[in-house]
């Protein structure tokens, strides 16, 4: 047999969920080209008074970028900088050393540079890391984790005025930073901006992944918080998962998932018997109701864990013990197979008020 790493595989098909203990997060993670200084590649800010103090480090431009950051007060923003002569993949690498989750940028991106960055995310995907990223009209990028955002001009604010609509990027990592677990972004207002220059048609976009803002009076708001995902297959891609705020809870399962799974079980001395296993999903539940508690999940729901005797009872027949075909449920469950543990979970992630119904009759 073939000797691998451990497998800590925490899949999400709709269905399935994990965690027991809430991660901080709402980190926004900004690519910069940045010659001022080459005192460091990597830095993290929790407060814009901190950026006023290394203002000498950043061009005037990527100083006003992580301002904007800073407008929509996300918990944590981290700067990643390289020299005129390096690419995004290297910047990647630092991000990959220094920041396990968060949503990702580059002031002042080019094409390559956003079709890079989307790529890049995939494969973290396909490694189960949750990195999600903001991009500027990349052809179909089709993909949860990764935010197209396509208007072709916005208008600050301030003197900046009309500005092409990458530059925008940095402050909409900015708003999903600051959203994060904690509310959707449907109809968030960006509070920089003062006009937009509106897609032709509305729907079409959104139906095409595209995240748009709108001018709605005196102010800019995002259409729908939706991220660039459009091929569904009902299971590992559903319909609720072109949500921004669905991927965002089934991220934070994921990575407080595994996380606890590493820290607490792996290698601590846990053998792998029922009881230990009960032990594990316990604690799972008790992350539910406390996801519930704080509206990430619908309490009226049962959102529960448990042993995926169907997985379980295929390991023990693929292996050979036929028998296993005819054993009970609770059977299957006590004769936990060799180094895994298979379970699954049933939850449902809440999402915000959007769409309204109502219906008025007259007597």
């Amino acid at each position: 047999m073939t000797v691998t790493m451990p497998n800590i595989d925490v899949s999400f098909s709709q269905k399935a969920a994990s965690l027991p203990e809430r991660s901080e997060r709402g980190y926004a993670i900004l690519i910069v080209k940045d010659d001022t200084s080459a005192m460091f590649n990597y830095k993290e800010y929790s407060d814009i008074t901190e950026i006023d103090t290394d203002k000498e480090l950043y061009t005037e431009d990527n100083l006003q970028y992580l301002k904007d950051i800073f407008t929509f007060a996300p918990y944590k923003a981290c700067v990643v900088k390289i020299g005129g002569s390096a690419t995004i993949s290297d910047a990647l690498k630092i991000v990959i050393e220094n920041v396990k989750t968060g949503w990702i940028t580059m002031a002042d991106g080019e094409t390559e540079d956003f079709t890079t960055l989307s790529s890049w995310i995939k494969s973290q995907v396909a490694n189960k890391k949750t990195y999600k990223a903001v991009v500027y009209n990349v052809t179909s990028p089709d993909e949860k984790h990764v935010v197209n955002f396509v208007n072709t001009k916005i208008t600050f604010s301030d003197s900046r005025r009309e500005q092409t609509g990458e530059k925008y990027c940095p402050s909409l990592i900015g708003i999903l930073a600051k959203c994060n677990i904690t509310q959707g972004c449907n109809n968030f207002k960006c509070t920089n901006l003062s006009k937009v220059s509106e897609v032709d048609d509305r729907n079409e976009a959104l139906g095409a992944g595209k995240f748009i803002l709108i001018n709605d009076g005196a102010d800019v708001r995002i259409a729908r918080g939706i991220n660039s995902l459009t091929t569904t297959n009902g299971k590992s891609a559903t319909e609720d998962m072109k949500e921004i705020e669905v991927v965002e809870a089934m991220d934070l399962m994921q990575d407080d998932i595994s996380t606890t799974f590493k820290e607490d079980y792996l290698g601590g001395g846990y053998k792998n018997k029922y009881d230990n296993q009960i032990l594990f999903i316990s604690a799972v539940n008790g992350y539910f109701k406390n996801l519930a508690s704080i509206d990430v999940l619908d309490m009226e729901y049962e959102n529960k864990s448990d042993i995926n005797v169907e997985a379980q009872r295929a390991a023990w027949i693929d292996a050979g013990t036929t028998e296993a075909k005819d054993w009970t449920d609770l059977q299957v469950k006590k004769n936990t197979f060799k180094r895994s543990l298979f379970s699954k979970a049933n939850v449902k992630i809440l999402q915000s008020m959007v769409d309204l119904d109502f219906e008025i009759n007259l007597a």
